[in-house]
């Protein structure tokens, strides 16, 4: 990521690597990259861009050879990522930066398709449609599946009602108190709405880089009406949006924001026009040159203070909506911290035609993205953190002795449900890409295709033992299904071990042997 981004970043700023890396730190550790951990759609569509331009400005036959290569691989990378939501919005964030690179080239470096180039292009092609079609042809029965769902198969999206836009004003603050859900609430580090407007005022009163800037805020513009409005139905289909969602699709805003305000950074020096306010000055008076200058740093302060207000405020109250239980995390002096540390950053920004307020920005970017990513995931070493931890080496130990038996999670969440396939052992209720319709036959019997609507997804499969007098299926969110089961019917599913959070022989009117207890977790094996 890091490096992709620093390399797409270095085709935008025409090789500013200062501002490159800039713009690599706020992409890398943008909350919503770190909390999502990863986003493989923004990796490789940047490697994709990366390695068309490297093509197309290389005069060597082997670099064109190996950037045909690369672009296989990421091509199908991004492709098997299989997931609508952010491939469809990437795909017009690159195909803005796609066209003002292909300006460039053309246009300022003078690239022109040779016969030998056009033949390099039809193989990588050709090639990559044989390995899709390949496949297809091995993996269709599950692609029919997927396609058939309920969700994401059947959804019908009509955008509207973003939450996310403005949450990296907080999200400074998530790796150091647990929130519910951070992913859901993170966003990149885009500083919204400032790098659309800046560059607005920017093409007016400069009327000059339009080929970077035309294109990025045409998507921008189409992808913030998806955001905040939303589309009719025939134009959501007809724009493959009804594949995605308003909150996905902020982060592909957020992104190509980012791109945006990279790209001014690059450009911007003493003489080009910002928001200065320039009065009157027909003799080049110095005290009135000053004056002008004292005025727009004035100006500035109040623009900056005016949207800390509004964002912190509109940020908070959507992150509220979103969240409920957030509030009470967010109160006055968060707000006050946050407001301070971007309150500078913005002042820098809305100042960087200015050189040393223009390094106050790029500092102070750079101190948010660290603060906001770095400090979220941990630095582990080696895979003892899977393999190490005492209930796994008793998994390990039983699934040496019963390789195929089959486990089943009881009110475990699907984190715990997955840790166990991650320790190699086959379990029930693992996340499904595509539904296990024999397990709900089983389950529900006469009753399956009454609750097939609640089952007929991508979801994590959670299951909850009790004493219920019949089995029953729930989607209690879009990629989440809970099974309410009957500890009778363990024996006709076939479970052999179960990892519980309680005790179950005192719990169920039948026998248990306990395999493990520690920690709040158990192991148990059913004696039917």
């Amino acid at each position: 990521m890091l490096l992709g981004a620093y390399e797409i970043c270095r085709i935008i700023t025409k090789d500013n690597r200062k501002v490159s890396l800039v713009g690599a730190l706020a992409i890398t550790f943008s909350a919503a990259v770190q909390w999502w951990y990863c986003m493989d759609t923004l990796i490789w569509g940047q490697l994709i861009i990366v390695l068309v331009n490297k093509f197309m400005n290389s005069n060597k036959k082997y670099v064109k050879y190996l950037c045909a290569l690369g672009l296989v691989s990421t091509m199908l990378a991004y492709i098997f990522v299989l997931y609508p939501a952010w491939q469809v919005s990437f795909v017009y964030v690159l195909f803005a930066i796609f066209v003002y690179m292909m300006i460039v080239n053309i246009k300022d470096n003078g690239y022109r398709f040779t016969i030998h180039d056009v033949i390099v292009i039809t193989v990588t092609i050709l090639v990559i449609l044989t390995l899709l079609f390949r496949w297809y042809m091995m993996s269709k029965d599950s692609i029919t599946a997927i396609m058939s769902t309920d969700y994401p198969g059947d959804r019908q999206e009509l955008g509207g009602g973003a939450l996310i836009l403005y949450s990296y004003f907080y999200n400074i603050f998530w790796p150091f108190k647990y929130t519910p859900n951070p992913c859901e609430t993170s966003s990149m580090l885009s500083f919204y709405p400032i790098p659309m407007i800046l560059a607005v005022i920017y093409l007016i009163r400069n009327k000059r880089d339009w080929e970077f800037l035309v294109p990025t805020l045409l998507v921008s513009g189409f992808l913030l009406v998806w955001c905040k409005y939303g589309f009719s139905a025939t134009l959501a289909k007809l724009t493959l949006m009804s594949m995605t969602t308003s909150q996905r699709v902020t982060i592909a805003l957020g992104t190509i924001n980012i791109y945006i305000l990279v790209y001014l950074f690059a450009r911007m020096n003493e003489d080009v026009k910002l928001l200065d306010i320039n009065l009157p000055n027909k003799d080049n008076s110095s005290s009135k040159t000053k004056l002008s200058k004292t005025i727009s740093l004035i100006f500035t302060a109040v623009i900056t203070v005016a949207l800390v207000i509004y964002i912190a405020y509109i940020a908070k109250k959507q992150l509220i909506m979103l969240l409920p239980s957030v509030e009470g995390y967010l109160g006055k002096v968060k707000s006050i911290i946050a407001g301070i540390i971007f309150g500078v950053a913005f002042f820098g920004i809305l100042n960087m035609n200015k050189k040393f307020l223009k390094n106050i920005a790029l500092y102070m970017i750079i101190f948010i993205a660290l603060i906001s990513g770095v400090l979220v995931n941990p630095i582990s070493r080696t895979t003892d953190i899977i393999y190490e931890k005492p209930i796994s080496k008793k998994v390990a130990e039983i699934r040496e002795k019963a390789p195929d038996a089959l486990w089943l999670g009881d009110d475990t969440g699907w984190y715990l449900n997955n840790y166990l396939v991650a320790n190699g052992v086959r379990v029930i209720n693992s996340t499904n890409v595509y539904p296990n319709f024999e397990l709900f036959e089983n389950i529900l019997e006469d009753r399956a295709e009454e609750y097939r609507a609640q089952y007929n997804r991508y979801c994590h499969v959670n299951i909850n033992l009790g004493k219920y007098k019949e089995n029953t299926v729930s989607a209690v969110a879009p990629d989440n299904v809970l099974i309410e089961l009957n500890y009778t019917d363990l024996q006709k599913l076939g479970i052999d071990y179960i990892v519980a959070k309680k005790d179950l022989n005192e719990a169920y009117d039948m026998k248990f042997e306990e395999l493990y207890a520690e920690d709040g977790l158990y192991i148990f094996k059913p004696i039917y």
